[in-house]
């Protein structure tokens, strides 16, 4: 340790600071540290003293890995497997540069003795004594030999045989086990190891001759390096973009295989999620062409999928039921239980997500919530972190849309931990708007408003619009708790410009509703919605206060019933209804809550039809 230690002030790697602790003075990335030449020297020794054949097998086991088989050795040697035991034993009982590791059953169910370096040093300094040349050839014996014995199962040691064969120089057959690797890492949800796999097997790649093979190993590279990049960047991130581009490239380049599938569906999840639904659609639209006439399982599935998510963003409620129910129709579990290693999300789960929302909005709050009760079960079921942020973060929107605070908070912050945990950036960024937004419900409007900017900005960082009308929205009620109206309404502002911009209008009622009422607030000091029932605070408003917050109000009541947006409407004719109240238009304000609130048959426990009712009751 002494040694190491000289080492590495000698290299100018550490050095003391103030005098009382060392720390690294260069980036770790940039630290290549080899052995220091006085432990070099003094391993170099030990390793004169044994006899050819025990320094040959420990040079082979070095190439082998940190632990490894007698088999391996045996092959890289191409020796006896009794005579390559024999001398690991040997040297194991007496403790000299390796130890016994225990018995390891092959596929084939034969037991094979592994042994392990006491020391990574050993094993480093055993290494450097093989020439370049001799390496080749042990590295490629020794992976030949993996490939062997695990046959069908050799993808279980995918990352073990890419190794041995890229420095062995079959670089195809590295670039082969680097993507089944990655797909493993993708499988036990270590999303950045997934990501550093496939792009060093795209690296490989450029290493082979340009042909149709290889063209199919990039085309899989591509998608399997899409799905972690999804997770921990984002669907909108332009690495992620880049990804299925040029699978799409390379699809189109080897003709319609089943790859399209995942081809186009990563596509759409980018461009949706950039907010550009208008490419989203005809991607979506795209599917359902091509399960007419290719025999491709899923494509139908997922082309009334798409759909189903495309119109909830454009607020096309009724469409979103439609095309969900005509892809619940077409889900198998069963056939679909591994898609969210291959598309980053499972129908079932995600699926009923939106169709929670859709619900909502059409003024069955109570059916949503078995909805999304629904995709919670079988997302814990799946056990897949990526499914289970993306179903707790539409569980806490829900739950904001119910104005049921103290769940939309359980909700975010269960999500927040999972992304953490798994490193879901766009996720953890949503849940954390989610749950500033339920903290300032519940008093804390300035701990909730900068969690709601921070939040922001790490979902914008990551290159993500859609949704950004909502979370704006849920921003400048937030202000206006806060007496902040003048900052609110800049926010709105900014809301409707987004959606109209994007065509995003599944929030547009509601934001119209909250401009309303954060103009007669920044005139009067109080929204209409928390007015003293004699209406004193209203009325002293400026009256063109008055007229463009009334103006708004009806925009958003004609916004929510060309969308059947029952829920919406509900607010903004509440909305309404208090302006008139409060202007002693008690027969007005009775009559246009009484149409609303009669056409909903559930929900009469969630908070907006409780205080339209006490509303009612106060105006009766």
């Amino acid at each position: 340790m002494v040694n190491a230690v000289d080492y590495l002030v000698a290299e100018g790697l550490i050095a003391e600071h103030d005098k009382e602790c060392w720390e690294l003075v260069v980036e770790i990335e940039n630290v290549q540290v080899g052995v220091p030449d006085s432990i070099k020297q003094m391993i170099e020794r030990q390793i004169d003293h044994l006899d050819t054949n025990e320094q040959r097998t420990l040079e082979a086991a070095s190439v082998a890995g940190a632990e490894f088989s007698t088999l391996s050795v045996a092959a890289g040697l191409g020796e006896d497997r009794a005579s390559v035991e024999e001398r690991c034993d040997v040297l194991a009982r007496q403790r000299q540069f390796i130890q016994d590791c225990g018995v390891q059953a092959l596929p084939n169910g034969e037991a094979v003795t592994r042994y392990g370096f006491i020391h990574a040093l050993y094993q480093n300094v055993l290494y450097e004594r093989v020439s370049p040349s001799r390496r080749v050839q042990l590295h490629r014996r020794i992976g030949e030999q993996g490939e062997m014995l695990y046959g069908e199962r050799a993808r279980e040691i995918a990352a073990e045989l890419a190794m041995h064969f890229e420095r062995g120089s079959n670089y195809k057959q590295a670039v082969k086990y680097l993507q089944q690797a990655a797909d493993n890492d993708i499988r036990r949800f270590a999303y950045q190891d997934a990501v550093g796999l496939s792009r060093r097997g795209l690296e490989l790649l450029w290493r082979l001759p340009e042909t149709p093979e290889r063209a199919e190993q990039e085309l899989c590279l591509q998608l399997t390096l899409g799905v972690p990049l999804i997770a921990t960047e984002g669907y909108a991130a332009p690495d992620v973009g880049t990804v299925y581009l040029k699978a799409r490239e390379l699809c189109q380049q080897l003709g319609e295989t089943p790859d399209v599938s995942e081809v186009l569906w990563g596509l759409r999840t980018f461009y949706t999620v950039r907010a550009e639904l208008g490419t989203a659609r005809e991607i979506a639209e795209e599917f359902l062409r091509l399960a007419e006439r290719l025999p491709y399982p899923g494509l139908a599935m997922r082309g009334h999928w798409a759909l189903e998510i495309t119109f909830m963003h454009l607020g096309e409620f009724a469409l979103t039921m439609e095309h969900f129910e005509k892809a619940l129709s077409l889900y198998d579990p069963a056939q679909h239980l591994d898609d969210a290693f291959l598309y980053a999300q499972n129908p079932g789960v995600a699926m009923r997500c939106f169709a929670a929302w859709a619900l909502w909005f059409l003024g069955q709050p109570d059916q949503a919530l078995d909805r999304i009760q629904e995709a919670l079960t079988q997302a814990r079921e799946l056990s897949e972190p990526h499914g289970l942020a993306q179903l707790l973060f539409f569980g806490a929107i829900l739950h904001q849309l119910r104005r049921e605070e103290r769940r939309a908070q359980e909700h975010a912050e269960a999500a927040i931990a999972v992304s953490r945990e798994h490193g879901l950036a766009l996720y953890q960024a949503m849940a954390t708007i989610t749950r500033g937004w339920a903290l300032s419900e519940q008093g804390l409007e300035e701990e909730g408003i900068e969690q709601m900017r921070q939040g922001l900005a790490a979902y914008q960082a990551t290159g993500a619009e859609v949704i950004r009308p909502h979370f704006l929205a849920l921003l400048a009620e937030a202000l206006g708790k806060a007496r902040q109206a003048d900052e609110g309404l800049r926010v709105s502002e900014e809301a409707l410009a987004l959606a109209h911009r994007n065509g995003e209008r599944y929030y547009e009622a509601e934001l119209y509703r909250l401009k309303g009422e954060l103009l007669l607030m920044q005139s009067t000091g109080r929204s209409v919605s928390r007015a003293a029932p004699a209406g004193k605070a209203v009325v002293k408003a400026e009256p063109p206060a008055v007229s463009n917050a009334e103006g708004c109000f009806n925009q958003s009541i004609k916004i929510a019933q060309r969308q059947n947006a029952k829920s919406l409407e509900l607010r903004a004719v509440m909305s309404v209804a208090r302006l008139y109240q409060n202007q002693g238009r008690q027969e007005e304000a009775r009559s246009l809550l009484a149409q609303t609130y009669n056409r909903f048959t559930e929900g009469v426990d969630t908070m907006d039809l409780r205080e339209a009712k006490a509303l009612l009751d106060a105006l009766s």
